[in-house]
């Protein structure tokens, strides 16, 4: 999706300093593979943008009726989408690893203020590790990121956040009544199960996105590990469990779209 941001800010930690390569994948019908990368980038950033800026047109794509879970990770989904195209465009640019997640993950953390201060958590009658947990450990994962906390390292908390995403991707896609219990949020509609897989799958893109740029990946290898877990959700709720949000055939088109981006950023 489009990404408005990327802030060229310095070193942030010698571990993560080497510069990135650009290079990785393989040409498509002439079309190199950064060429690719910066093309569904940009798509992931218009996508956030949208489900930030629009949940009402997003559920009348879907044809659905908004929940307050619908609508929570709609917002919430678009953020991290957005980040990720920050990120995404940051690291073809050259940046640091960790400033990269670093500003990536801010508009994450913008939506998790906001869900605070609405009181989005108590108006929806959910827990407490929904009010809180998002707020406080992507804040000091951020932080850390950026080299202001002294306790723990950029390098480290690159691989914190992009753990906390991964673990968070897994439990909601796989166990998502479990998990959401876990986050004190129970009693969900299919419709809510559908978008809950649908935020782990963002979640698992951003995550996969992290951990591989963490990893020493350049910047094509990590997006397009990102769009891996993508369409692997997606496809996987398409043919496979048949819950996913929306129309099965438009799947199947974005299913065909993201598996030949990711071939052509990864082989």
């Amino acid at each position: 999706m489009l990404s408005l941001f990327a802030a060229n800010h310095g070193a942030v930690m010698p571990a993560l300093q080497p510069a990135l390569q650009l290079r990785g994948g393989m040409s498509i019908g002439g079309v190199e593979p950064e060429q690719v990368a910066t093309g569904l980038n940009l798509l992931l950033g218009v996508q956030g943008l949208m489900m930030i800026q629009n949940q009402e047109k997003i559920h009348e794509i879907y044809d659905v009726k908004a929940t307050p879970i619908s609508e929570f990770f709609t917002e919430n989904g678009g953020a991290i989408l957005t980040g990720l195209a920050i990120a995404g465009t940051m690291a073809l640019g050259g940046s640091d690893p960790a400033e990269c997640i670093a500003y990536g993950n801010i508009p994450n953390n913008l939506q998790n203020i906001k869900d605070f201060v609405a009181g989005t958590a108590d108006n929806n009658g959910w827990g407490a590790p929904a009010k809180f947990l998002p707020l406080i450990v992507n804040g000091v994962l951020t932080a850390a990121m950026l080299g202001k906390i002294d306790a723990i390292s950029s390098a480290d908390a690159v691989k914190g956040f992009a753990i906390w995403f991964l673990a968070n991707a897994v439990g909601l896609y796989a166990l998502p009544n479990q998990a959401m219990e876990g986050w004190g949020i129970a009693d969900m509609k299919p419709l809510d199960v559908s978008f809950t897989k649908l935020f782990g799958t963002m979640l698992g893109t951003m995550g996969a996105f992290a951990y591989q740029l963490a990893d020493g990946k350049s910047a094509v290898e990590s997006l397009g590990a990102a769009w891996a877990v993508n369409t692997a959700g997606l496809g996987a709720s398409t043919f496979i469990t048949n819950d996913g949000v929306g129309d099965p055939d438009k799947a199947k088109f974005w299913v065909g779209v993201g598996a030949v981006g990711a071939a052509a950023m990864l082989l």
